[in-house]
């Protein structure tokens, strides 16, 4: 797993903060076939100035990153954010071919659904950087679990908000057709911060 690199982590040196939303299905979970997931990227910055916008697309550029901008925009009139597309891997066979190489992903071993980490991932979040010395920090991570399946689908979170509420290692069942959305907690994202983390999310029965 150490050839995932750079990825994700690239936005985050020209911004506070970023938050990350995507969709996982719980086929995708429970197949043998590696598969890239479209992710949602909200960027905080300073402002939305062409400036800003170009630093971040040329970060991108420089490490190879096919990165899809949207739009640049702010809530309430204020916390300006630039939103971007990219993808990362959903991994549930190390044997077989890697759809992206990212600093983050997600990994499915031993019935257990993690989010995980590179060692570049956690370097480039240096406050040392050529970027500048403010600590730059994931602020959310989310995503709707979707039971595509044919039949009730069930986890148990390790730690985690269910539908916005908390939840420890309880047994939750997502029924066939419908979805939950799983927000990781402050200390996860923190967690992943570091070099080579890992955050296991739920286990799952099959």
């Amino acid at each position: 797993m150490k050839k995932f690199i750079i990825a994700l982590t690239t936005i985050l040196l020209v911004a506070c903060t970023v938050k990350m939303s995507t969709t996982i299905n719980s086929s995708d979970i429970l197949s043998n076939n590696n598969k890239a997931l479209m992710v949602d990227l909200q960027v905080y910055v300073m402002s939305c100035s062409e400036d800003n916008i170009e630093n971040i697309k040329r970060e991108f550029e420089k490490r190879k990153i096919t990165a899809r901008y949207n739009s640049c925009g702010s809530k309430n009139g204020f916390d300006d954010y630039a939103s971007f597309s990219l993808p990362i891997a959903l991994v549930t066979n190390p044997e077989a071919p890697v759809p992206v190489e990212n600093g983050i992903y997600f990994f499915v071993s031993n019935d257990t659904l993690s989010l995980r980490t590179s060692k570049n991932f956690a370097s480039m979040l240096d406050a040392t950087s050529d970027f500048g010395s403010e600590k730059v920090n994931i602020s959310s991570i989310s995503f709707s679990l979707v039971n595509d399946g044919g039949s009730d689908f069930k986890i148990t979170p390790t730690i985690a908000f269910v539908d916005e509420k908390p939840v420890f290692m309880t047994e939750i069942n997502v029924p066939v057709f419908s979805k939950v959305l799983i927000q990781l907690p402050d200390v996860a994202n923190k967690l992943l911060e570091q070099s080579d983390a890992a955050f296991p999310i739920f286990t799952f029965k099959r």
